[in-house]
């Protein structure tokens, strides 16, 4: 890698310059997505999405805090 200056900055707006054009093609690809095609990409992702904390399972951070306060004495 040169440490040209003028080389650098060259280097610099051709990276610009193509991540303009992919930024430019995420944004047409997004404004022509169907509402289908966007439900089928979130079914897609949810297995990898984090669970919703269940309010209702008692596991809370308080309630972890006083079964362990518990566990200690």
């Amino acid at each position: 890698m040169s440490s040209d200056p003028l080389e650098l900055k060259e280097q610099r707006a051709a990276y610009l310059a193509r991540w303009e054009a992919v930024e430019t093609i995420k944004a047409h690809e997004l404004a022509a997505m169907t509402d289908e095609k966007v439900r089928q990409i979130i079914k897609l992702l949810r297995p990898f999405a984090p669970l919703p904390p269940n309010p209702l399972n008692g596991m809370g951070l308080v309630e972890q805090q006083a079964i362990f306060r518990r566990r200690k004495q």
